[in-house]
């Protein structure tokens, strides 16, 4: 693989279902950063395409991906949660749940997780998406906070300037 300079070499897309088996691949990785695991699930691939592929299918989850030469090198799940109706002209989802937010170790510092962050927030924008809320670790509050997401404590959040009440 060639050495990256510039997030412009980047492709942002959302991921479709030929992507589940790299993303599961990725969450695996993303996982064993903190060490090995002393007794892994043994249907995680099943499991995995399971739930992604029915979410991706039905709308429940959107996950965007970065690819540098055809390689997905970052990725964003997010999960809708309906809002439950009012009689008033409100928005149709009440919250979007971002997880699994991973940038693989090779393009980080780069300002990629921060444009995959930003095409998130940009389509929850799109879609009437009233906030976004991430449980975030301690190492990336600040990465958090700096694309908007305001909080003291678990979780934070990010609210939708467009989003009606």
């Amino acid at each position: 693989m060639s050495t990256v300079s510039n997030v412009d070499e980047f492709v942002i897309r959302r991921a479709t279902s030929r992507d589940i088996p790299v993303l599961a691949r990725l969450r695996r990785e993303f996982t064993l950063e903190d060490g090995p695991i002393s007794s892994p699930r043994e249907d995680f691939d099943a499991a995995f395409a399971s739930i992604v592929s029915t979410g991706l299918g039905e709308g429940r989850w959107t996950v965007w991906v970065a690819e540098h030469e055809g390689e997905i090198v970052a990725h964003a799940f997010v999960g809708l949660i309906d809002k439950i109706p009012r009689p008033l002209p409100t928005s149709s989802r009440w919250l979007g749940y971002l997880t699994n937010m991973y940038t693989k170790p090779a393009f980080r510092s780069r300002g990629l997780g921060g444009r995959v962050l930003e095409a998130a927030k940009e389509w929850a924008k799109d879609d009437d998406v009233e906030l976004l809320v991430v449980w975030p670790s301690d190492e990336s509050v600040s990465f958090y906070r700096r694309h908007g997401f305001v909080g003291e404590r678990e979780p934070l959040v990010w609210l939708n300037p467009s989003a009606s009440e």
